[in-house]
């Protein structure tokens, strides 16, 4: 990558984000500033940590911003209940929340401020604009309708706030590491406000001949009509150049069999672009001090586009089982595009009746997914027939010559159109019964429809499905800083693709009972929550074994598991973020997997799944030079997991080490430092089999600089 070409970019960004705002700074100085103290959240009621009759563990932009991490993937490993799974050479997010996912074939789902809007495949999300990560455990299709099976991640976005403000910020670190970051703030009248953060980052990669470059903005405005009534507006674009990479082969377990930082794909493909464009309008509306409406819209559009050349994991066609250093390769494209349209309208507050207390919420939504796919590939002649090496796409992995053989050209094997809308109806009561007891019932119905149009079959199939997901929670306060609680949950969402009769698949579905207990302890500053759970999924993909070539949605799985998280302020001026997780996650019916087409039995584990698995983040407030200094360190530890579908193949645990000190120079100035995988260790994080290993990222170390004003 061109670096002074590169450095003009930033400067660019950087003179933008300033200009946009530095006029209409000047001129409000006189505008009253209002902090945002608190805000009701669409679809999650207004209940303070003992009341929930939940799990959920929160990560806030100060641990985010200290940690030195910009992607939602980084984010989520500070959750022991999420752990990363197929991310189709890290073209997109892909996690399981408590040892369940959903198709592997896409990018997994998320929240941005409740909507169910964070579909598509818009590269790894960066997180410059998140106030606040929310991991949502268990099944939520009760008020949030289709999502992830093991729980739902919200992303709550920053707000602008009346006041005027801004920092930019500068980061280098080694790899080549670029990234400028701005984030602006002002007031635009007395009862309007705008904000608007930018980014622009280029790296070079510890993986050989791997550069990545990206650039985002987000912006919002908020305006206040009335005291009653205020509008949101926010707006999501990025743009990614990603290199598809499926990183590196350990046959029979063996991961010194190459080294880590060799790319076995083609430079000459030239990287995967993405882009995401999105726009969400919000309405809020105090009816009265217990009653609030509120309306939303979003839209997002995804693409991606994509040329790859990586290993064919098919034993009938890969030489490199034979000899040991000639890889057969297989070559891809794709280009996906996506639309996601979303409306709710919703109801929330609190009413008296009798003895009892509700908290009720009330909505409607609307979801529509346009999924337009088209997906080729080139694949080698079976060893059988006694192929060239040409034939075979193939490259010496112990000594790779990129570019030696023209790549194949790429035959569809799927152009489709589907398409998905959801209407879902919903709500929520929880009852104070006692000053002790509160009772949680509530309930959504969908109606679903789905339509698969298929180009190269010349199929189509339309599915109509209607759908109840009820929920159930207790909570019991034993004291002012104890509860215990329960709750059970069900989710869902639509699969994919069709059968051999081309018809769409059943749903994929989920239900789990939990128990659990919480504490918040040294006046409200630390929340712990305890909690045993036992979950079931049903209707996953897997291989039609009376219709070979052909998928059916009957595969089953379930998780049992103890998580452990402990969110808050200690005392010294320490804040800590600990995360733990016992899980034991497997295969609850025999089937044939879709991909490599081996056996699935009863009781095998889930793919990347760890049985144990721990995070904890620790920093602590100095005073140097009479000016602030924070310093901190965080620690993870995986356990082994299953690195491939039907064999005896694991991946090593791990423990990686991060540290970070920042440092308050002046009143303007701020200086940092960080340090990733502080001890250098050799780890590796997900893998789909022995020929697709994903290793982490070797020792990085950032330096930042940051101007506030």
């Amino acid at each position: 990558m061109n670096t002074v070409n590169g450095v003009s970019r930033l400067s660019l960004l950087s003179l933008a984000l300033a200009a946009a705002f530095s006029a209409q700074a000047n001129n409000d100085t006189h505008i009253e500033k209002i902090e945002v103290v608190a805000e009701r959240q669409a679809y999650r009621g207004d209940f303070i940590h003992l009341e929930a009759p939940e799990a959920m563990f929160e990560l806030d932009a100060e641990l985010i911003e200290n940690m030195g991490i910009n992607s939602l993937t980084q984010v989520l490993d500070m959750s022991a209940s999420v752990s990363r799974q197929n991310s189709l050479g890290g073209l997109w997010d892909s996690f399981a929340i408590r040892g369940f996912f959903g198709d592997e074939n896409v990018p997994s789902g998320y929240l941005v401020n409740g909507f169910n809007a964070g579909r598509g495949f818009s590269g790894p999300r960066d997180v410059s604009g998140i106030e606040r990560v929310e991991v949502l455990k268990g099944p939520k299709a009760a008020l949030f309708g289709r999502g992830e099976p093991g729980g739902a991640i919200n992303l709550i976005t920053k707000k602008p706030m009346f006041q005027t403000f801004g920092d930019v910020k500068l980061t280098l670190g080694n790899r080549q590491h670029q990234r400028l970051e701005a984030d602006f703030n002002t007031t635009l009248s007395e009862n309007t406000a705008a904000r608007i953060i930018g980014f622009y980052q280029q790296e070079d990669s510890f993986r050989d001949t791997i550069e990545t470059e990206k650039q985002g903005i987000t912006t919002a405005l908020v305006f206040e009509q009335s005291d009653r009534s205020k509008w949101q507006y926010e707006l999501e674009y990025a743009e990614q150049e990603i290199p598809f990479d499926r990183g590196i082969i350990a046959p029979q377990g063996n991961f010194d069999f190459m080294p880590i930082e060799r790319f076995l794909g083609e430079p000459g493909d030239g990287p995967t672009t993405t882009m995401v464009h999105g726009h969400q309008l919000q309405w809020q509306y105090n009816i009265d001090a217990q009653w609030q409406l509120s309306s939303a819209l979003a839209f997002r559009q995804t693409e991606l586009d994509s040329l790859s050349s990586d290993a064919d994991i098919s034993p009938s066609r890969q030489k490199l089982y034979i000899d040991f250093k000639t890889l057969t390769r297989q070559h891809r494209q794709r280009a996906y595009d996506t639309e996601q349209y979303v409306a709710r309208f919703e109801l929330a507050g609190d009413i008296t009746v009798g003895d009892f207390k509700h908290n009720l919420i009330m909505g409607v939504d609307y979801d529509r997914f346009d999924f337009d796919r088209d997906y080729r590939v080139a694949r080698a002649p079976a060893l059988s027939t006694n192929p060239s090496d040409a034939q075979l796409y193939a490259i010496n992995i112990h000594n790779p010559v990129y570019g030696q053989y023209s790549p194949p050209t790429p035959t569809p094997v799927i152009i489709r159109q589907q398409n998905q809308w959801a209407t879902g109806v919903y709500i929520q009561d929880q009852i104070t019964v006692t000053d002790a007891l509160q009772v949680r019932i509530g309930g959504r119905f969908d109606w679903l429809k789905q339509t698969i149009d298929n180009k190269i079959s010349q199929q189509y199939a339309e599915q109509s499905e209607q759908h109840f997901s009820p929920q159930l929670g207790v909570v019991y306060r034993l004291a002012d800083e104890w509860s215990l609680y329960t709750t059970y949950g069900e989710g869902y969402r639509l699969n994919f693709g069709t059968d051999y009769q081309g018809a769409a698949f059943d749903p994929n579905q989920s239900e789990s009972i939990e128990f659990g207990s919480k504490w918040t302890l040294l006046d409200s500053q630390l929340d712990i929550t305890l909690a045993y759970f036992d979950s079931q999924q049903t209707n996953i993909i897997v291989a039609d074994i009376q219709n070979p070539g052909f998928s059916a949605a009957i595969g089953e799985a379930s998780s049992q598991g103890v998580e452990l998280d402990v969110i808050g302020q200690l005392p010294a001026d320490v804040t800590v973020n600990f995360s733990y997780m016992y899980l034991d996650a497997q295969v609850d019916k025999d089937s044939i997997d879709t991909g490599l087409g081996v056996s699935l039995k009863k009781g095998d584990d889930l793919l990347n799944i760890p049985e144990n698995s721990a995070s904890l983040q620790l920093s602590q407030q100095y005073t140097l030079f009479n000016r602030p200094l924070s310093a901190g360190f965080g620690v993870q530890y995986i356990d082994e997991r299953l690195g491939q579908r039907g064999s005896e193949f694991y991946l090593p645990s791990y423990v990686t080490f991060n540290a970070f000190a920042q440092y308050n120079v002046n009143d303007n100035w701020i200086v940092s430092g960080k340090i990733q995988n502080a001890f250098d260790r050799e780890h590796f994080t997900n893998s789909y089999s022995q020929m697709w290993v994903q290793p982490g990222e070797p020792r990085k170390v950032l330096l930042s600089m940051s101007y506030q004003f």
